[in-house]
């Protein structure tokens, strides 16, 4: 987040909690002690004027907090690219509105699927589960999987992944199944989370 716009967010906090105090005092002090009419119809306009202030930049809050959640439980990544062994890219798998997929493939090994999570089809091999937790995409290996590795954000070294642990994924990593390799592809976003 900008300084600027933490600097917006402090002074909208500061004018909020003004604006409830000003409600407090109107309404429990001065309203009362009013005598006259004019004064009084003059004390409910300033309670309606600050309720309508205090109402507005608190929708601006919640309008800001709900936008930030939606961007963190959604996917930071574009898209998966399967690629096979000769550098071609075989799948593009788009991760809008996706939370898990599964990684499997032909049983010879010469063929890598990423396909919605579920059972795997019939003469397909599992290899992994990939999941988003909490705006976080992580793969999993399947247990009694083949040889499935991981090559972390422009590392030399492939690291063999184990049964049963949640690697987190990150823009530059590669996946290694078999004789095929999967890529990411990173998500830009137009602006930057407003609420931090």
């Amino acid at each position: 987040m900008k300084v600027s716009q933490i600097a917006s967010r402090c002074i909208q906090a500061g004018v909020f909690i003004y604006l409830v105090f000003q409600i407090f005092y109107l309404y429990y002090c001065l309203l009362p002690s009013a005598e006259e009419k004019t004064w009084e119809g003059l004390v409910y306009l300033c309670i309606a004027q600050s309720v309508l202030f205090a109402a507005a930049i608190f929708c601006s809050f919640l309008v800001s907090f709900l936008e930030y959640r939606k961007k963190k439980l959604s996917s930071p990544f574009k898209a998966l690219y399967v690629i096979s062994g000769d550098g071609k890219i075989k799948n593009q798998v788009l991760l809008k509105g996706r939370n898990s997929l599964m990684v499997t493939g032909k049983k010879d090994g010469k063929e890598v699927f990423v396909e919605n999570a579920g059972e795997a089809k019939e003469g397909r091999y599992l290899y992994g589960i990939c999941k988003l937790v909490a705006g976080h995409w992580y793969f999993e290996v399947s247990p009694g999987s083949r040889p499935v590795g991981i090559r972390k954000g422009g590392e030399g070294i492939i690291y063999r992944l184990k049964e049963n642990i949640p690697y987190p994924l990150s823009v530059q990593d590669i996946i290694y199944v078999d004789t095929c390799k999967i890529t990411i592809k990173e998500q830009k976003y137009l602006e930057e989370p407003e609420w931090v």
